[in-house]
Parts: structure tokens; C-alpha cells; sequence
């Protein structure tokens, strides 16, 4: 049974697999599980645990999803037994609408022009008249 960790990873990995070709295609890897990539994240986590100097850690979603894309594209990576017990701070749920919403706001984003962006430096030269 599935825990909300893997279910969490399992669900970025699918939507990745479907914007990304690419690792689609690292993703369908038969000598790889959502198990095993969410052991090798922990293990991550208790490297960066074990480095502290003072206190706990707080690993960002960037930092994790970067994690289990990388045990998909490396074949060499050995997963052993976690010591620690690592927990999502949010619900899959949640991070799904975030997600949703980041889209949203970059399709809405536009570049500016070469135009656009000569008028803005030209309003930040100062000439020798001005001052």
C-alpha cells in the first residue's frame, strides 16, 4: 500500500513524464519503483540531517523532486535502509493546486521585447544633462 510520500512523488513523476519526453522515457526504467525512489530521497534527507550543525532541517519541494527525478536517470544508485523517519509537510492535495497555479501564472507571463526592454535601459541612463 501506497503511502501520501509516495503517492506525493508518484504524481509529480507522472505529470513530469507527460511535459518531459525525454524522462518519460528514464521514468518506464523496469529496474526502478516509486518504493525505491522514495527510500533514496530518504536517505538524501538523512545525509543532509546528519550535516547539521544545529537543530532540524527543512528541505524544499524543489530540493525532494529533484531527488527522485535523479535516481531515474542514474542506473548505478543503491538504496539502503533509512534510519529516520522523514514526513511530507503538505498534502498531495495541495501541492497539486500549487502546482496548478504556477502553470497558470507562467502561461500568463510574456517576454519583452527587444523594443521594450531598450526603452526601459534608456530610462535608467542618466546623461550628463540631467545631473
Amino acid at each position: 500500500m501506497a503511502t501520501q510520500f509516495e503517492d506525493t512523488i508518484k504524481n509529480y513523476l507522472d505529470s513530469r513524464a507527460k511535459e518531459d519526453s525525454l524522462f518519460a522515457e528514464t521514468y518506464k526504467k523496469e529496474n526502478k519503483s516509486i518504493e525505491e525512489c522514495c527510500k533514496y530521497i530518504m536517505q538524501q534527507a538523512q545525509k543532509m540531517y546528519n550535516k547539521r550543525v544545529n537543530g532540524g532541517i527543512a528541505i524544499d519541494r524543489k530540493t525532494v523532486y529533484g531527488w527522485a527525478v535523479h535516481y531515474y536517470d542514474e542506473d548505478d544508485i543503491k538504496v539502503d535502509g533509512v534510519e529516520s523517519r522523514v514526513e511530507v509537510a503538505a498534502p498531495s492535495t495541495i501541492q497539486n493546486h500549487i502546482s496548478k497555479e504556477k502553470q497558470v501564472q507562467k502561461k500568463n507571463e510574456r517576454k519583452k521585447t527587444k523594443q521594450e526592454r531598450q526603452k526601459i535601459f534608456e530610462s535608467r541612463q542618466l546623461s550628463l544633462f540631467d545631473m
